[in-house]
């Protein structure tokens, strides 16, 4: 699936109140994502993969992502403290979309993940994705209510929690519920976009 938004035209990144700044991720933003993942404490580490994972595995992992997938950063003075990430493709069915998110420890319980979400709804809805898959551990209590926030039912088999949100519903949602701030989607980072979405082995 050709990503729509690669042909809009390029913006400077914008300011989301005072604290936190959005922007698409490309390749030359690896090494930030890198140092995200690894900044994060333990259990939210293992809850960010359902377990824990080799080095190599997570380079590999974010070099797909950021050549593949939609990936949305959440900055804080040019830190970056959150990420989303919409991947299609390959093995997921059309029209449908595998999240993930992930929030530094120090910034949970901010609104950061309701902010990605709705953006992510967003640009989901502008690439024809109609249902976002959302997967997480059944230990995941903030991931699960997120979820169930913007319309997901979560179902669970053994140590997984899965739930789908419609994308039409969730953005009636974020609208209702945030109708004060509204979040549009960020812009690319300039000279870089990324590639045909795909799903990752």
């Amino acid at each position: 699936m050709l990503l729509k938004f690669l042909f809009k035209p390029r913006e400077p990144q914008f300011a989301l109140g005072d604290d936190i700044k959005l922007r698409y991720l490309g390749p030359s933003d690896a090494e930030a994502f890198r140092t995200h993942i690894h900044e994060l404490h333990f259990e939210d580490f293992r809850d960010r993969f359902n377990g824990l994972v080799s080095d190599y595995w997570l380079d590999k992992y974010i070099e797909r992502s950021l050549a593949e997938a939609i990936v949305i950063g959440a900055f804080a003075d040019n830190h970056l403290v959150a990420v989303a990430e919409l991947h299609t493709g390959g093995r997921i069915a059309a029209g449908q979309g595998e999240s993930a998110f992930s929030v530094a420890s120090d910034w949970r319980h901010k609104g950061l993940g309701t902010m990605l979400l709705k953006v992510l709804l967003r640009a989901a809805s502008e690439n024809d994705v109609a249902t976002i898959i959302v997967e997480t551990g059944a230990q995941n209590q903030a991931m699960k209510a997120l979820a169930r926030r913007f319309g997901a039912r979560m179902q669970f088999g053994g140590e997984q929690s899965t739930g789908r949100i419609n994308v039409a519903d969730g953005l009636r949602l974020a609208a209702r519920k945030l109708e004060n701030r509204n979040f549009p989607a960020p812009p690319f980072p300039v000279e870089e976009t990324p590639a045909i979405a795909a799903s990752l082995t």
